[in-house]
């Protein structure tokens, strides 16, 4: 089963408090959800950045998939967080000193402790969730969402964004012809 966006704020905020309720790591489980929202980048990439990587708030990289240089600025509060801390590392010290797996398990304990289908979740939902309120943040702009994910066609963008019947269904039904 493809992993899936996370299209409910409610289901978001609790992973948050999930991540950050882990002993040991649980602030930098949560920061890395946080980053992971706020950039929308792989997995692959995320954990390749180093502090010299980001400036001034703004993430520079390269990416591994496409090669794309991007240039990503963070909000005001993952910000502070990511800056805060950077200043206990060197510039070549990764951001997050995690593999791969390890971010796929701390994500699917914390989707199995609030509840929710873990089978949906995996290191690619932070993308897609990022992608979907990008999208909505937007007013629902394909191309800008398709610019921030690095996708280059607008079917990839789609796929990702996994709009259901159900969606598509709410707006018909409040949509009506007859008197206008």
């Amino acid at each position: 089963m493809p992993c899936e966006p996370i299209k409910d704020e409610r289901v978001i905020k609790e992973m948050f408090e999930a991540l950050s309720m882990k002993p040991r790591n649980g602030f930098m489980y949560a920061l890395y959800f946080e980053f992971a929202l706020s950039t929308g980048l792989r997995v692959s990439d995320i954990l390749s950045l180093k502090k010299k990587d980001v400036q001034n708030g703004v993430v520079k990289l390269k990416t591994s998939k496409t090669g794309l240089y991007r240039h990503i600025a963070l909000n005001d509060s993952c910000r502070r967080k990511i800056e805060a801390l950077l200043s206990t590392k060197k510039d070549d010290d990764p951001i997050f000193n995690f593999k791969r797996q390890w971010v796929h398990k701390f994500l699917k304990e914390a989707a199995e402790f609030i509840g929710i289908d873990k089978s949906k979740i995996s290191t690619h939902t932070t993308r897609k969730t990022a992608g979907w309120f990008f999208y909505l943040d937007s007013g629902k702009d394909l191309v800008k969402t398709q610019k921030f994910l690095g996708h280059r066609d607008p079917k990839e963008t789609l796929v990702y964004l996994m709009i259901s019947d159900e969606e598509v269904n709410e707006t018909l039904v409040n949509r009506n012809w007859g008197v206008m």
